[in-house]
């Protein structure tokens, strides 16, 4: 019965918040029933291709995307481990007792521009993941990143970077071209 309440919690919280789309939610619901199946233990292992079809999420770079935004509005504690044979931790965090209300998220836009997306700079593992499945070497992911790292992700002019995939779909194509000459 306490765990019906955790899950009935999670969409009360989900209800109003406009950062989670469909995939976060059923991705939230694809880890509550591992975490069902490990017995409700805090935490538990994952990995990633059974999370991948239990949400329904063909992409990494969208279960990626994904759990890291569950993470960073707090409804898990992801811990990776970057190797698939021993699989990442996830905790479940208990929403009853955790406060994640819907002032503190409306608060949080407020205080950002309301047309625009608060820009994060990506973890190396993803620009990685997002070159190889455009084919491209792991070297070229690596010189994207530290370009943009040491620009602190800015564009050229010093303007902020509001989308690093962008960034790096110009990367490409202009690799592509100087390859081609």
């Amino acid at each position: 019965m306490k765990k019906t309440k955790d899950i009935i919690n999670f969409f009360e919280h989900v209800i109003g918040d406009s950062r989670l789309h469909p995939s976060h939610i059923s991705m939230y619901v694809a880890l509550f029933q591992l975490w069902g199946r490990s017995g409700f233990k805090n935490p538990f292992r994952i990995y990633r291709e059974e999370v991948m079809k239990l949400s329904m999420i063909k992409s990494t770079g969208t279960y990626h995307k994904c759990i890291r935004k569950l993470n960073t509005v707090g409804f898990i504690n992801y811990l990776p481990s970057y190797n698939p044979y021993i699989g990442s931790l996830i905790e479940m965090i208990d929403l009853e007792n955790h406060k994640i209300t819907k002032n503190r998220s409306a608060q949080k836009q407020k205080s950002l521009p309301e047309e625009h997306d608060c820009f994060s700079p990506p973890m190396y593992y993803e620009i990685e993941l997002y070159f190889r499945e455009r084919d491209i070497s792991d070297m070229e992911a690596a010189q994207f990143y530290s370009f943009y790292h040491c620009k602190n992700w800015k564009l050229s002019g010093n303007k902020p970077m509001k989308c690093w995939q962008a960034a790096a779909r110009n990367w490409i194509s202009k690799a592509n071209k100087t390859q081609s000459r």
